[in-house]
Order: C-alpha cells, then structure tokens, then sequence
C-alpha cells in the first residue's frame, strides 16, 4: 500500500514533480501581423486598398511605432502589401503571385538540401504531372494548345543541341502544367526545374537517341491532350514520367513494402 506524498514541515503534502515545456508567446509584432492578416483574408481589406498610415496605426493599435513597422515588413515579406513612395503611397494590399509562390518553395527545396535526383523531386513530378497532363486535356484553351504546340516544336528544331533542346523541353512541360488551370500543382511543378536542367536531365538526355524517344513521348501526349482525350494524357505522362526511373512508382513501392515483409522472409 502506498504511504503517500511525505508531509512537508508545515503538514501539508509536498508537490508531485512534473515536466512543463517551455511557453511561446507571439511577440507584439506578430500578434498586430495576425490581426492585419485577418482582415486581408476576410476581405475586409481588398487587394488595391490602401492601409491606415502608419501613424494611425500606431494610435489605434497603441503599439510602438516600431513594432508596427516589423508587422508591415512581415507582411510586406509575404507578398500581402506592397510600399508606395511620394504622394498618395504607403501601404496597399496585394495579393501573392505564382512567382511569389515558386520563388518560397524554391528556397525551401533547397536549402533544406533537396538535389535533382532527390527522390522528393522524383516522386513530386511523377505524383503531380500525369494529373496535370490530364487536367490539361480536359481544360486547356486553344492558347495553351498553342503553347504546347510552339514548345514541342522548338523541341524539334533544336534537336542536336543538347542545351537547347533541354530548355525548350522543360517549357513544353511547363506548358501543359500551366494547361491544366491548376495554378497551385503549376506552380509546385517549377520547383528545382534549373537545378534539374543544369544536372540531371544534362546526364538523362546526353544522346540523340534519349531526345528523339522523349519528343515521340512528348508528341503522343500533346496529341491526347489536343484531341481532349484526359485518360489517355494520364497514362502516357505516367509512362512518361516513370520511364526515367525504369519503373513505375507504384510499382517501386511494392517493392518495397516485399523487402520488408514478414512472408519475404
């Protein structure tokens, strides 16, 4: 039988130990960034609008002035303002772009060590761009057939130069994903594309025949997509997509999950 907590010197039983973790607090700054974010999101404050000039907000907020100034930066960072100078500026309210967007998670790729042949990368492009190829076939305008169709033809014509026909496949990619009015997986898409072109596809394409088999992939994939055809775009991007890595990805991860199971063993 457990005696109990001993008592303290005054009777009282002594205080069972425990962990706390350390408590984060936002700072002021943050907290008055939130509040702004808010009324962005909500709409309260519309893309064009202007905010209060900085002395107002300072008085309302009864923040310091600079405290409001990192909050502003903080947004400003996050594409949510912009700074006009002279007469009539300040603070308006933007909106991110895809630029915005493709630049952040450029920069979280890679400096989180993220190479060209990652397997993140890999396994990125052959989850998203089948989707993207069928997306296309089902959306697509006839601008961004025109796109798709100027691309792949610069593919052609730029066939012997390894360099060349490199950049010119990777727009003709690029194309199809913006064809699939998606713009979030469009822009995923571009992620470590110029890390990919300096290094892995200047090893994968380094032969004539690798570019005239990859133009053919190409060239029944944009097919399927002119002729709206969304199943067929999958399964050739799909195809297209695995036969750099031999595999499927589906397949691959049978594979894997067989090496590790008890009946393999």
């Amino acid at each position: 039988m457990n005696a109990g907590p001993a008592p303290t010197a005054e009777g009282a039983p002594a205080a069972r130990p425990f962990d706390l973790q350390p408590v984060e607090v936002q700072s002021p700054a943050e907290v008055f960034a939130d509040v702004l974010r808010a009324k962005i999101f909500s709409g309260e404050l519309p893309p064009g609008s202007s905010l209060p000039p900085e002395r107002v907000l300072v008085e309302q907020s009864r923040l310091g002035r600079a405290t409001v100034r990192e909050s502003l930066q903080m947004l400003k960072q996050q594409g949510l303002i912009t700074t006009r100078v002279g007469r009539g500026g300040g603070s308006i309210v933007s909106r991110p772009s895809s630029e915005d967007l493709i630049s952040a998670l450029d920069v979280y790729a890679h400096s989180n060590g993220f190479g060209p042949e990652d397997p993140a990368f890999v396994e990125t492009r052959e989850i998203i761009e089948p989707w993207c190829a069928a997306l296309a076939a089902r959306r697509r305008s006839e601008a961004d057939l025109a796109e798709m169709e100027r691309w792949h033809q610069r593919t052609i014509d730029v066939l012997r130069d390894q360099g060349e026909y490199l950049r010119a496949s990777q727009a003709w990619h690029l194309a199809v994903n913006s064809a699939s009015g998606n713009s979030l997986v469009a822009a995923l898409m571009h992620i470590g594309r110029d890390t990919q072109l300096r290094v892995a596809d200047l090893r994968r394409y380094s032969t004539l025949a690798a570019r005239k088999r990859s133009i053919e992939e190409h060239e029944a994939i944009l097919e399927a997509i002119r002729a709206q055809r969304p199943t067929t775009a999958f399964e050739l991007m799909a195809g297209h997509c695995a036969g750099q890595q031999n595999r499927p990805l589906l397949d691959r991860l049978d594979d894997e999950v067989a090496t590790v199971s008890p009946d393999s063993e």
